[in-house]
């Protein structure tokens, strides 16, 4: 992991870095065990979020309809808070899914390709997808503080720092994305900025967010 992060080079300006430094631990456990969870929020307090982002990496396993990656992964991690505590959730999730995280359906966001809308039906992980939102919206822990983000297509291009997001991808008038002023994209290194972002934001911001689902996506024109 350290050597990774050594070879990872990162576009100039991009956050600040933080004035207070912080510890880097890497430990190796079954992201899809609860106890996983459980042991790590117990021995650990200073832990007091957890960031997910799972995919499948092949298209053999998106074509799968056993694919159950991303719900397995949610019930992990609330099994997991329900021996231990809870703490604040940031999932990344993916395109494809509509709606509030609570009643989330397959769909697709308007500036991509009518046909785009046939994709769930080859690609069946998109409903797992869907399901793991739901999951982590509708589970009885008590005060559960969540945000999930929807990227746009990812690409491994360099940050562009010139995106919008449209909450729970419910209207295409949103000023803070268009969705007509929306390309079907956005860069990797611009979710993870994102995801810092909100995730480093005073509390009492960040709580307008709580429940919602972010659709990120890069932007046209030179309007942000």
């Amino acid at each position: 992991m350290g050597d990774l992060l050594e070879q990872t080079h990162l576009t100039p300006g991009g956050p600040d870095p933080s004035g207070t430094p912080g510890i880097f631990k890497a430990r190796n456990y079954n992201i899809l065990d609860p106890e996983t969870y459980t042991t790590l929020l117990k021995e650990d307090p200073s832990i007091d979020g957890i960031i997910s982002f799972v995919g499948p990496t092949r298209l053999k396993q998106m074509m799968s309809r056993t694919c159950t990656l991303y719900t397995d992964t949610i019930q992990a991690i609330l099994e997991g808070m329900k021996k231990s505590r809870s703490v604040e959730v940031l999932y990344h999730s993916s395109v494809g899914t509509e709606g509030a995280p609570y009643d989330a359906v397959v769909g697709w966001p308007k500036p991509y390709p009518f046909l785009a809308g046939l994709v769930p039906f080859f690609l069946p992980v998109f409903k797992n997808v869907t399901l793991s939102e739901r999951l982590l919206a509708r589970s009885d822990l008590n005060d559960l503080k969540f945000i999930v983000f929807r990227p746009a297509t990812l690409t491994d291009a360099k940050a562009e720092r010139h995106f919008g997001y449209s909450i729970d991808n419910s209207s295409d008038n949103q000023p803070t994305l268009p969705l007509k002023e929306a390309k079907t994209s956005i860069a990797r290194e611009d979710v993870a900025e994102e995801i810092l972002r909100v995730g480093t934001m005073p509390e009492a911001e960040r709580a307008a967010f709580y429940g919602h689902a972010l659709y990120l996506a890069d932007l046209k024109s030179s309007k942000r």
